[in-house]
């Protein structure tokens, strides 16, 4: 019994030490497993299970969980997320070369290889064979155009079996880079030759032809690749480039809607749809509404990268959300875009703001259209250049005369011509100014003769002239022209009254058929389609005089002469009448009101003054 007690006791201490051995072993054994777990998850697109693992192997204390957690978010593209994670896991493991490799990474996908590039060093230091981390090192040399330091950094991997392939690629792209496409396409061939069954190498061959401009041979290299991995949103999302490219914008939409509805996030797609989305509405603007939201989106992941910020601007004008268009296209040119299509339509909407100085300033950096030209042209008349705006006329005429641009050049330069001859002081150069607008709306007329405003100002210009007989045949056939315009009228009756003053109508000797009794009937006409302006003012003023003062009807010339300082209050001959009416017909009270008002404005009116003191002296007379 005692040797049987002694061996039960040898054999229980066995057991004992044997299960205390596999007890510490189990903690080490469950991580291996979350490990393992996870980063099956994550190779087969299962972010959500895959982070709960790493999660837990983190929680642990195992820095490897920590990187998992950032290759989720790395996947996902969310770099800041990913950023964080990575460097937890170096606190937790400065040796750990998994997460340099994706501090690096979460940097090169942001386009700075500069902060990467130590990383990668780093990474590639601590594991010789970490095929990932020498092909993102290859990838940030290349990009910082270090083309030796590249090849060197590549040139081991060609001997890592498997990865050889995506070696290849990676020399490819070197070679691609310095733009030796004779040597890149080399490698790319034989990476698809060595792994022809490698979504990789296809899309490199794929890239290969995009790059070279061939979008017809690079899409079926993008096809293949993603038959052979048809959830690799990348992939996915260069077809997508290959099919816009190749003006096949159909299909490009669906490929980025697909990318775009498995991850919002994928900023590359979000703008591809916008871009497309918004050169689509230049034709059908239904689609600017459609380029919005995807607008918008990128905005939000990608808020300091100005072609976003460029195109939502531009979109929004299109919607008629000018201000926040031109907002949003301003944030884009401080990030430093220099697109010259928003330059133009920022130029078009500080037209539309009235913003001259800044309109000019825009359209220096875009690229206008001949509507546009013609906005420039007047924008430069209203800052005064009108040198720079003749310029821009003359361009659009010499171009093609005979077009509807033209025609409206033309009037527009006739008309500045006219202004200037009113604005020129010497008088023999007002002279030959006038007659350089007669010529130009002579030009004018003759290539579309039904335009009331050109007819206007030529006659305009030959009344200046004295050419009495021309500028009323411009005049009238601008009334029948325009016959609601009355201006057009009032000026048909004041050249009537300086060119034949008196003259009745049918009297041989004054040379014409026209007369002051004529220019009364016109200004009758003139205020039977415009009551309201300062001409209307001046010709029911007109009126006042010749049809009612000059017959001592001064009951009648009151009502006429209310109306026009109703309309212009400040016009002394027309208070001056209507005191002298009010007077003559009695209504001192009214008389002397009214020369107030004239001596309020100038207290030195003679008339105004006489009239007043008279007045006066009756009303003493009377006491």
């Amino acid at each position: 019994m005692a040797i049987h007690a002694r061996d039960v006791s040898r054999t229980t201490r066995h057991a004992i030490l044997v299960l205390t051995l596999l007890a510490s072993f189990l903690p080490a054994t469950a991580l291996a497993d979350d490990l393992k777990d996870g980063r099956n998850a994550l190779a087969a697109g299962q972010t959500e299970q895959a982070i709960t693992l790493f999660e837990k192997a983190a929680a642990q204390g195992y820095a490897e969980g920590r990187a998992g957690v950032g290759q989720v978010w790395l996947r996902r593209r969310n770099y800041e997320k990913a950023l964080e994670q990575f460097q937890l896991a170096q606190r937790m493991d400065p040796n750990l070369a998994l997460a340099h490799w994706g501090a690096g990474e979460c940097a090169r996908r942001n386009e700075d290889c500069a902060t990467a590039l130590p990383e990668f060093q780093r990474a590639v230091e601590l594991d010789h064979k970490y095929p990932d981390a020498q092909l993102a090192l290859g990838d940030c040399l290349t990009q910082m155009r270090k083309f030796n330091e590249a090849v060197t950094a590549l040139q081991p991997g060609l001997n890592w079996g498997k990865w050889r392939p995506r070696f290849l690629v990676a020399l490819g792209n070197v070679e691609m880079a310095r733009d030796s496409l004779r040597d890149a396409g080399i490698y790319f061939t034989q990476a698809r030759e060595a792994a022809p069954d490698d979504p990789i190498t296809n899309k490199a061959l794929g890239d290969f032809y995009l790059k070279r401009g061939i979008g017809s041979l690079a899409i079926p290299e993008y096809e293949k690749a993603v038959g052979l991995d048809s959830t690799d949103i990348d992939l996915r999302f260069a077809l997508g480039r290959a099919l816009a490219f190749d003006q096949r914008y159909g299909d490009a939409i669906e490929q980025y809607k697909w990318v775009a509805e498995r991850n919002p996030d994928y900023s590359g797609a979000q703008l591809a749809l916008g871009d497309i989305y918004y050169r689509a509405g230049q034709a059908e603007p239904r689609y600017y509404a459609e380029a919005r939201p995807h607008l918008e989106k990128y905005t939000q992941l990608a808020a300091n990268d100005p072609r976003g910020w460029s195109l939502l601007g531009r979109d929004l004008y299109y919607l008629r959300e000018k201000e926040a268009g031109l907002a949003a296209m301003k944030k884009a040119e401080q990030l430093g875009d220099k697109s010259k299509d928003m330059y133009t339509v920022m130029f078009r909407a500080l037209v539309d703001q009235k913003d001259w100085a800044g309109a000019s300033a825009a359209i220096k950096k875009g690229d206008p259209s001949t509507s546009d030209l013609l906005k420039l042209a007047q924008v430069n008349a209203f800052l005064g250049n009108s040198a720079a705006a003749d310029s821009v006329y003359r361009a659009l005429i010499d171009k093609d005369s005979t077009s509807s641009d033209a025609r409206f050049a033309l009037l527009e330069m006739g008309k500045a011509q006219y202004r200037k001859a009113q604005a020129t002081p010497d008088s023999v150069q007002r002279a030959a100014a006038y007659a350089v607008a007669i010529g130009t709306l002579t030009r004018r007329i003759a290539l579309d003769p039904n335009n009331d405003e050109a007819y206007y100002y030529r006659g305009l210009s030959h009344k200046e002239l004295k050419q009495f007989s021309d500028a009323l045949a411009d005049l009238r056939q601008a009334v029948t022209l325009a016959p609601t315009k009355g201006e057009r009228y009032f000026w048909v009756a004041v050249t009537l009254s300086q060119a034949y003053p008196g003259c009745p109508p049918t009297t041989p000797s004054c040379g014409a058929q026209d007369s002051t009794a004529a220019a009364l009937e016109v200004f009758k006409a003139m205020v039977a389609v415009d009551s309201t302006s300062k001409n209307a003012a001046m010709a029911y003023q007109q009126i006042a005089f010749r049809e009612h003062l000059l017959k001592k009807d001064w009951n009648g010339a009151i009502v006429l002469l209310e109306k026009a300082v109703a309309i212009d209050p400040t016009n002394k001959q027309s208070l001056i009448w209507l005191a002298q009416s009010y007077q003559n017909a009695g209504n001192k009270g009214k008389a002397l009101e009214y020369y107030d008002k004239v001596l309020q404005i100038d207290p030195n009116e003679p008339n105004a003054k006489k009239g007043k003191e008279l007045l006066s002296k009756t009303a003493v007379k009377q006491q």
